[in-house]
C-alpha cells in the first residue's frame, strides 16, 4: 500500500463513529490498541487506502517516516492469507529493529486478520497490548467475538468510507455480460466467444460494449479487471 494514496480514516463524522465503535469492542476483548485498515479495488494502479488507528501518535509518526509499511510482517501476512495471525519474536524475527521499536512504545501482544470480500475490498484489523501475553486458552475463548470483531469492523468502514465504489450500486450484469467477460478474461478472441456461446460477434461486441458502459470504463481490458475486482466474474 502506497502511503502517498492512503487516508487516515477519520475526515468525517460517521468515520470517527465507526473507529470509535471498534476501539470500544477492542477494549472490552482486553486489547487497548487497535488499528484498521481499508483497502478499494480500484483504481486498479494506485488503490486507495483509508485506515485509521489509536495507537500512540509518536508511533505512528515513526512508522510513516521510516517506511515500516513496506517491512512490516502483519501487514505483510494480511496480504498473503485471511488466517488469524498472533504476534510473536518468532513473528517478527526478520526485522528486529521494528520489533523492538514498537515494543517500546506498548505494542508488545497482538492479534490480526485480514478478509476480503466478494467486492474485492479488502480490510485488515490488528488489536495489540502491553501485556499480558496471548496465551491459547484465551484466543480459544475469545475465539468467535474476535472474528465477529473482524466482519464488525469491516461492515462499519465500509459503510462509512465515502468512496463511490463503496457507496454507489453495484453494477448489475447479464449472465450474458458475465459469461462474455469470463472468456475475455481467459483470452478468447471475439470469433472463438461467438462460436463457444453460439453467438454472432456482433452480439459478443455488444455486450462488451454494454459492460463497459455498466461499469464506467474506457475498454473490454479495464472491464475484465473492474468486474474482477468487484467480484463480479465469481
Amino acid at each position: 500500500m502506497d502511503k502517498e494514496d492512503s487516508t487516515v480514516l477519520d475526515d468525517n463524522v460517521e468515520s470517527r463513529a465507526a473507529f470509535e465503535q471498534i476501539a470500544e469492542f477492542a477494549r472490552e476483548l482486553g486489547f487497548e490498541h487497535c488499528c484498521h485498515g481499508l483497502r478499494m479495488p480500484v483504481p486498479v494502479t494506485r488503490p486507495r487506502t483509508v485506515f485509521y488507528t489509536n495507537y500512540p501518535p509518536e508511533w505512528e509518526r515513526l512508522y510513516r517516516e521510516r517506511g515500516y509499511l513496506e517491512i512490516d510482517p502483519t501487514v505483510l501476512h494480511g496480504m498473503r492469507s485471511s488466517s488469524a495471525i498472533v504476534w510473536s519474536d518468532e513473528f517478527f524475527s526478520t526485522v528486529p529493529e521494528f520489533w523492538q521499536t514498537a515494543q517500546s512504545y506498548g505494542l508488545r501482544y497482538g492479534w490480526a486478520q485480514s478478509r476480503r470480500d466478494p467486492e474485492g475490498i479488502y480490510s485488515m484489523l490488528v488489536l495489540a497490548r502491553s501485556g499480558p501475553a496471548l496465551d491459547i486458552e484465551e484466543l480459544r475463548d475469545k475465539e468467535e467475538r474476535l472474528s465477529w470483531l473482524l466482519g464488525k469492523s469491516h461492515f462499519l468502514a465500509k459503510q462509512a468510507c465515502s468512496d463511490p465504489v463503496i457507496n454507489e450500486k453495484m453494477p448489475l450484469l447479464s449472465g450474458r455480460e458475465v459469461e462474455v467477460l469470463r472468456w475475455s478474461a481467459d483470452g478468447k478472441s471475439a470469433a472463438i466467444i461467438a462460436a463457444l456461446m453460439n453467438i454472432s460477434e456482433r452480439t459478443v461486441a455488444f455486450h462488451i460494449n454494454s459492460v463497459v458502459q455498466k461499469l464506467g470504463v474506457n475498454n473490454k481490458t479495464s472491464a475484465v479487471a473492474r468486474a474482477s475486482m468487484l467480484g463480479l466474474l465469481w
